[in-house]
Parts: C-alpha cells; sequence; structure tokens
C-alpha cells in the first residue's frame, strides 16, 4: 500500500507539473499574439486562437476581461475549475505601453484524477493477483514442508502412551533434509528412547520394592517384632500376632478392646513406671514426637516381662496425633540371660585366677605357632611375587620374540611402552583417586578422541586406592592405540559398579564395517595389568559389524582380596 500511494503521489506531482508546463508554454506561445490581434480588433484571429488554447489538456475554458469586461471566450463556462491562470495582455507601440487586458484560463484536473483512478485500480489488482499468488505458493510450501509434518506428529502424539514407547516418529519424504521439525523429532525420538529407559528402571525399581516389602515382611515375622497402629482420635488399635502374643493375648481381643492406650499404660510396672506414662500421655497430646526405651510391664496373664518399645507419631491432624506406630520386642529372655551372666560372673571370677596360668601356657605356645605361621606366610607372599614376576618376564619374553622379525621403529616403540609401564609400577604412587574424575580429565586431555564424537555415562563419584599413572596409563595404551580409532565414528565409555567390583566399558561405532577383531598392539600387556593389578578381567569382542566392545573390570577393595 505504501509502495502504490507514492506511485500514485508522484504520477499526480507530474501531471500537475505537466499542466503547470502547458500554461507556460500557452502564455509564451499566444500572450504576444492574442495582444496583437486584440489591438487590431481581429476578432476572427482572437476566436481561433482561444480555440487552440482549448486543445491544451485540462483547458475547458477560456475569456478576455478588459476593464471588468468579457471581451472574447471559448469553451464551456459551467465546466469544474480546479485552478485558474491569467496573464496580462499588453501592446507595445514605439512611444508608450498599452495594458489592453487580461486572458483567464480555467484548468479541469478531472482527466489527470481518472488517468490515477485507473492507474490505481491496475496497481490494485496486479498487487492483489501478486499477493494472491505469492501467498499460494507460500501456503503451499508451508504445507508441505510444515503443515503434513506437523499433523504427522500430532497423529504419533494421539498414539503415544507409557506403554508402547517403541513407536519411533518419522517423516516421509526427503531423509537428506535435515530442518528444525527434522531436529524437533530427532529430540522427541531422544526423549522416548530416555523414557523407555527410565520406564524399565522404574519397573525393576518397583519390582525390587515389592521384593524388598516382601522380604521385610517376612524378616518381621521371623523377626517376632511386634507393631500396632493406633488412631487417638477413635481411640482403638490395630496390631500382627506377634503384638497381641506378646502381651498374652489375641489379635481379636485387643483390637476390640475399649481405652486400649489406657490398658496398655496400666501394665507398665517398675522405678521408671510413672515417667513412662506421663512421657507417653505428652505424646498423645503432641508435645513430643518419639519415645523409645526400656519397660518393664505385665502382660494379660500377670507375667512380669520385659520389652524394648518405641512410640512414634507417623501423621498429625493439625496439632494432634492422628496416628502412632508402636513396636514392641520382647527382651524378656535377654534380661533374664543377662541375670544369670550376673550371677555365674561371681562364679566365674574365682576360676579366672585359676584359668590365668592356663592360658599364659597357651599363649606361649600361640605364640610360636603365630611365629611358624608368619614364616610359612611370608614364603608364600615370596612364591607369589615371584609368580608374578615370571608371568610378565614370559609376557615380556613373548614381545621381544614378537618384535625380533619386524622393524626396528615398532620394537623401540613397544620397548619403550613396556619401560613406561616398569616405571610407572616401580615408582608406585598409590593414592585415593576418584576413579570418574580421573577418567573425565583423560578423555578431556586425549587428542586420539578430539574429532569423534563421545558419549560417557559416568558416577558422580567413585573412591579407591590406586596408582593414578597406572589408570592413565592403561586408558592411553588400550584405547588410544585401538586399531579400530581411525574408523570411529562415536566412542561411548561407561563406568557402572557391582557388587565390590567396579567395570569400564568403553563401545566405538565404527564407519566401515569389518568381519574379525582387529589384532591389538598392547593387549597382552593390558591383561597382565588387569589381572595381576588391578584382579579384574579383560574382553575385547566384535558385537556387529560396526560395532566394537572392550571392557574391563577392577576391584573396588584390592588389599582384601589378598588377605
Amino acid at each position: 500500500m505504501a509502495t502504490s500511494s507514492f506511485i500514485l503521489f508522484s504520477d499526480y506531482k507530474r501531471g500537475v507539473s505537466q499542466v503547470s508546463h502547458n500554461l507556460n508554454q500557452i502564455q509564451s506561445s499566444y500572450q504576444q499574439s492574442v495582444s496583437y490581434s486584440l489591438w487590431n480588433f481581429d476578432n476572427r484571429q482572437i476566436e481561433s486562437q482561444l480555440n487552440g488554447i482549448l486543445n491544451f489538456p485540462g483547458v475547458v475554458y477560456v475569456y478576455i476581461e478588459s476593464r471588468n469586461k468579457l471581451i472574447q471566450s471559448a469553451g464551456d463556462i459551467y465546466a469544474r475549475t480546479d485552478h485558474q491562470y491569467s496573464f496580462e495582455l499588453t501592446h507595445q507601440s514605439a512611444a508608450q505601453s498599452y495594458q489592453l487586458g487580461s486572458l483567464y484560463i480555467n484548468v479541469d484536473y478531472s482527466g489527470l484524477y481518472d488517468d490515477l483512478k485507473h492507474k490505481a485500480v491496475n496497481i490494485l489488482v496486479s498487487q492483489f493477483l501478486k499477493t494472491f499468488s505469492v501467498s499460494i505458493f507460500v501456503l503451499f510450501m508451508v504445507r508441505q514442508l510444515i503443515t503434513r509434518r506437523l499433523s504427522t506428529m500430532a497423529e504419533w502424539a494421539g498414539a503415544f502412551n507409557l506403554k508402547n514407547l517403541d513407536q519411533e516418529l518419522t517423516f516421509s519424504g526427503n531423509k537428506q533434509r535435515n530442518d528444525e521439525l527434522d531436529m524437533v523429532a530427532a529430540a522427541i525420538n531422544q526423549m522416548r528412547n530416555t523414557l523407555k529407559l527410565d520406564m524399565i528402571d522404574r519397573q525393576k525399581s518397583q519390582q525390587q520394592l515389592e521384593d524388598t516389602k516382601e522380604q521385610l515382611s517376612v524378616a518381621i515375622d521371623n523377626a517376632a517384632l511386634g507393631f500396632c497402629q493406633y488412631y487417638p482420635n477413635q481411640d482403638r488399635l490395630t496390631c500382627n500376632n506377634h503384638f497381641a502374643r506378646q502381651l498374652a493375648t489375641t489379635q481379636t481381643e485387643l483390637e476390640s478392646m475399649a481405652h486400649p492406650m489406657d490398658r496398655f499404660r496400666d501394665l507398665i510396672r517398675g522405678i521408671k513406671g510413672p515417667e513412662q506414662r506421663e512421657r507417653i500421655n505428652q505424646l498423645l497430646y503432641g508435645r513430643i514426637s518419639r519415645i523409645h526405651g526400656e519397660f518393664t510391664m505385665v502382660n494379660f496373664r500377670n507375667e512380669k516381662c520385659y520389652f524394648d518399645i518405641t512410640f512414634q507419631i507417623i501423621q498429625y491432624n493439625e496439632s494432634r496425633p492422628h496416628e502412632v506406630l508402636i513396636c514392641i520386642v520382647d527382651k524378656t529372655k535377654e534380661h533374664t540371660a543377662s541375670r544369670q551372666a550376673q550371677e555365674l560372673a561371681v562364679s566365674l571370677e574365682n576360676k579366672v585366677t585359676q584359668r590365668t596360668e592356663e592360658l599364659y601356657d597357651e599363649q606361649q605356645r600361640a605364640n610360636a605357632t603365630i611365629r611358624k605361621l608368619q614364616t610359612r606366610l611370608d614364603r608364600m607372599e615370596a612364591d607369589s611375587s615371584s609368580v608374578t614376576q615370571m608371568h610378565f618376564d614370559g609376557l615380556l619374553l613373548k614381545q621381544l620374540e614378537k618384535l625380533s622379525a619386524e622393524n626396528e621403529i615398532e620394537a623401540t616403540s613397544c620397548l619403550a611402552v613396556y619401560q613406561k609401564y616398569l616405571n610407572i609400577s616401580l615408582n608406585d604412587q598409590t593414592t585415593a583417586i576418584d576413579m570418574a574424575s580421573c577418567i573425565q580429565s583423560w578423555l578431556r586431555e586425549s587428542e586420539s578422541f578430539k574429532d569423534i564424537q563421545t558419549n560417557t555415562k559416568l558416577p558422580f563419584s567413585l573412591m579407591m586406592n590406586e596408582n593414578p599413572g597406572l589408570v592413565v596409563f592403561l586408558l592411553e595404551h588400550l584405547f588410544e592405540q585401538e586399531p579400530v580409532l581411525e574408523n570411529c565414528r562415536q566412542f561411548e565409555l561407561e563406568l557402572r559398579v557391582d557388587h565390590d567390583m567396579a567395570f569400564v566399558v568403553a563401545t566405538f561405532d565404527l564407519i566401515d564395517g569389518i568381519e574379525e577383531t582387529p589384532e591389538h598392539p598392547h593387549v597382552d600387556l593390558s591383561h597382565f595389568i588387569v589381572t595381576s593389578r588391578f584382579r579384574g578381567e579383560l574382553s575385547r569382542k566384535l558385537v556387529s559389524p560396526n560395532r566394537l566392545e572392550t571392557r574391563y573390570s577392577f576391584s573396588l577393595f584390592p588389599d582384601q582380596m589378598d588377605t
């Protein structure tokens, strides 16, 4: 609209300028001739000249006035006049100049306005057709590139549910295209996969929780733990069989009893009885939330018993207890045994002196036995060290024999690796390290993985006692010297813990598939380090033609395994 308005305004200014130019041309062309004809009273010539002026575009009426009297006119006096132009008619003689009158020209812009209207219609029609065509094309492209795929996404979202997470969101058409919607679809699929894994973990956790509940229920039954829930607002309780049995009653009788908490407090005996009953009253008023201690009570058969009892408020209604959990463990046998033990202690005191001499003799014999065992242990440690050294010597000899037929550069490089390992082993700097942080630092500083997409799945922290130089040495020569690294598109590294063992799993996604697992130059040395130092296992296998997996395990407590 702004462009069209500017074009029309420019045409209007050009038309007005053309009319002004015509009027100036009329003045320059007709002023002298009309003045001459008027001086000579040549009416026929004047009429012809005025009709000639009418031929100019926009001129509708022309007339000559002299002293407010109409001398001659031409055209339509009633025609619309948008502008009037006039100039003086004079005659110049040798002696002086004579004022003959004025020539008036009435100009109508109707023609100009009609041209502008016609041009405006043409512009609007052409702009409408152009805009309509562009809109149709844009709508078509939007439908092809956006709307159709949004419809596919809407249908997929409508059919999406947590029970069917295997259906992938895909678009039909050009598979090579990768625009924003394809990125959104990829993100949705990644979210779907993550959600699927989370659902699997949740199901496992739910199953583990059910198993734990079942095990806890069995453990409670086997442990003879009595517990009940008391509801102060309703003044009633629910309990298990162990709770009722320990009070020498039945579950049905106890749950149907009126004012059960008052009856329970009346059963408390002993020196601490009044204080314990008062603390129970304070708990029922919400002033304290937990009571735990040893209670002396009589059961419903009036037998004296000793219980370890815990009162715990587990739910409030405003500021008052709504539900109280009571756990009770029968300690009568332990208390009786303790009393009997005290009685036995007195009798045992008399036997201690006699037994001391016997123990002294036995200690002397035990010390002699310990010295013999220590000697045998030192001998076994020496034998174990010799076996480990023989294993390493055999490995080094095997590598030297293998390299004897190869070129000198490879032999020198291999010997440098073994020399580096020996320096690290002899200069053992074992300390507490964070295995996850150590792996992250190595991967961040490694030049071999700069151009490879890497994904890591590491715990927040994994502390252990080990030589950090040996850990980095194993990572460098096992993963950075991997023969398939040049053919690797993506590298995934995972660190997980299972009981007292940790596992490092590395996966190489290959660009071109291979048929056999390529030989690794340092796999024998790496296997020796993992088995002898880390007390673990090393495996390297081709999972599929495009996927190679290398994993090794290590003990989190190698010192305990040695003992």
